[in-house]
């Protein structure tokens, strides 16, 4: 039997034999230091002197729940025009060229949109920090978005769109967002945006995002690696700070998504070519981050005790050969957090899986449907993936610590498992009343177009 001894599966070993306790996380230290400048801009520092190596990193509170239809999509557009032209490297060229001698061999440089925020990051050696803040604040403070690179770029996007587009469930999923925001709203939760606007952006919109949201006061700035923090503050200061920065318009709460309005509930069904099994796909409004704090912490904890192979969700699901696999998740957002229960499951038992589904969400709120050992080992599993992303400073600086800075904030991330270990039955249970067990839902379900034909699935047999 081959033996597993990656870092994952030894916290795995190390959490089931109880070594790290109920108690220990709130002892430790928050992973970074951090310093606000005089303009807004956050400071964010995450040292680790293992290698000789820096990230620094941009962020900015922007992304799909910032776009109206007429934008939507302009923000990843816009993560693409990063890497191209500004004031001190007037040419892609000269841009990457830039790049290349900071970095050297060991340079890397990446960005990515999400729902809520966007960052941008290069990985270089540390002898060059000065020289990486420099790089990094010509690339956010003067773009030029030249018009031929836009041009160019659109199609490197949609690109993009074509190969999501491509994947099985895609056309689902894409449904699935215009019911569960409205036809209205869904732009604002679908960062992939549409195609007619992504195809007719200009220069000037790419301006107007950039006045709006890329302003020091709605930006953090993350170093992380090899780095002195006294250092990193000074010289964020000089290349970031008021005196070449200044401070903008503060973006929010004005262009704030609408209140989404109330779900209704529905089924979503769509082919996807030649799909050997059903994917199906139960969403809910869920709790928003600085709002429902309490329902966060109570959601994160109830979806790890069901989606743990030994509960009761899994054993009358998967175990009982109704589902392959079966996954309970919310989503953490700070503009209505997604809830959804996704399942892979054979196609002759697409019906009864979906029953089976809604059976179990019944008896959620039961006084026994978990143990407290499940209850506490849960716990102890969050408790280890907070300890496993900051186990990698690169890693924490452009993964998790973006989402909570934007979304949560820093004093979120902070308290997260002192309240995550509060988190009691009638936690629980308040939670799922209140945004799960008895409430509206979009029911998705795909598979291939013969499956479809013989499962003719309708909505007042499948929705309860």
């Amino acid at each position: 039997m081959h033996k597993c001894l990656c870092w994952l599966c030894i916290l795995s070993a190390i959490l089931a034999v109880g070594l790290i306790t109920a108690g220990s996380a709130s002892a430790q230290p928050a992973p970074y230091k951090s310093k606000t400048l005089a303009n807004g801009l956050d400071v964010i520092v995450v040292e680790n002197h293992m290698v000789p190596l820096a990230t620094v990193e941009l962020v900015a509170k922007n992304g799909g729940f910032t776009e109206p239809p007429e934008y939507s999509g302009l923000s990843h557009l816009y993560e693409h025009m990063f890497f191209k032209a500004n004031e001190k490297y007037p040419s892609q060229e000269k841009f990457l060229h830039g790049l290349e001698d900071l970095g050297g061999s060991l340079g890397v440089s990446n960005a990515a949109t999400h729902q809520e925020h966007v960052n941008y990051f290069i990985v270089i050696p540390k002898k060059n920090l000065a020289g990486g803040l420099d790089f990094m604040s010509a690339a956010i403070r003067t773009p030029l978005f030249d018009t031929a690179e836009l041009r160019k770029e659109r199609y490197v996007v949609l690109g993009e769109f074509d190969r999501n587009e491509a994947e099985p469930t895609f056309k689902l999923r894409y449904a699935m967002d215009s019911a569960v925001w409205s036809p209205e709203l869904f732009s604002r939760k679908e960062q992939l945006g549409l195609r007619p606007t992504i195809l007719s952006a200009t220069p000037e919109m790419m301006h107007t995002i950039q006045h709006r949201f890329y302003v020091p006061n709605n930006m953090a700035l993350i170093v992380a690696g090899d780095v002195d923090p006294n250092q990193v503050f000074a010289e964020a200061e000089k290349y970031f700070g008021p005196a070449i920065w200044p401070k903008g318009p503060a973006p929010f709460p004005t262009y704030n998504p609408p209140p989404f309005p109330p779900i209704k509930k529905q089924l979503v069904v769509r082919e996807a070519p030649n799909l050997p099994y059903t994917y199906i796909d139960f969403e809910w409004h869920g709790p928003s981050l600085g709002k429902d704090n309490a329902d966060t912490y109570a959601a994160d904890v109830f979806s790890t005790i069901v989606n743990e192979p030994n509960s009761r969700f899994q054993k009358d699901l998967v175990d009982k050969r109704l589902a392959y696999q079966v996954q309970t998740s919310y989503y953490s957002e700070k503009n209505v957090g997604p809830i959804s229960i996704d399942a892979y499951v054979p196609i002759p038992a697409t019906k009864k899986a979906v029953k089976a589904i809604q059976n179990e969400i019944s008896h959620w709120t039961d006084p026994d449907y978990f143990t407290d050992e499940e209850l506490n080992t849960a716990k102890r599993i969050l408790e280890g993936d907070r300890i496993y992303e900051t186990e990698s400073a690169t890693s924490f600086a452009t993964n998790s610590l973006p989402l909570w800075w934007a979304s949560a904030g820093l004093d979120y991330f902070n308290h997260y498992l002192d309240n995550v270990k509060k988190v009691t039955r009638a936690d629980i249970q308040r939670y799922l009343n209140k945004w799960i067990v008895g409430k509206n839902y979009v029911l998705g379900v795909t598979t291939n177009q013969t499956a479809l034909d013989k499962l003719q699935l309708k909505a007042e047999d499948l929705i309860q």
